[in-house]
């Protein structure tokens, strides 16, 4: 008999639905994310200058915006696999109080080994993150 690979225990298969997407970036937690990341541009932090550079308000940051995608995704695999790689391309902002939602697909999956495909929309429905993947492996 064979012992199961930790990863195994995570649904198997390419289309399988891990959990979906749905979080509010809230100033609150952008003004937190650029304390700790050190980005003070005023486009995340002051809403008058945000809307005099054309912005409807201030936007969260596109790495909080990953972040807070791929947070549910690393708590599904949670003591099973880790995560080794993530990318993206940051396609629309996300403006503060917008709700970021998706449904993350399984793209591949092999022994030891799956491929997440990050579908992420901004409150207004438009693609925030494109082209967006992480790979996860067994622990």
């Amino acid at each position: 008999m064979t012992a199961a690979r930790p990863l195994d225990r995570l649904p198997p298969g390419v289309g399988v639905e891990p959990p979906e997407l749905s979080l509010i970036l809230s100033q609150e937690r952008i003004n937190d994310y650029a304390e700790a990341s050190g980005d003070h541009n005023p486009i995340h932090l002051d809403p008058d200058f945000a809307r005099a550079v054309g912005l409807p308000s201030t936007i969260a940051h596109g790495l909080l915006t990953l972040a807070a995608a791929a947070a549910p995704l690393e708590r599904w695999s949670a003591g099973v696999a880790h995560v080794s790689r993530v990318s993206c391309r940051f396609s629309a902002p996300v403006p503060s109080g917008d709700r970021i939602s998706g449904q993350p697909q399984v793209k591949e999956a092999g022994p030891g080994r799956m491929v997440l495909a990050l579908e992420v929309r901004n409150g207004s429905g438009e693609p925030a993150l494109t082209k967006a993947e992480m790979e996860l492996r067994s622990l």
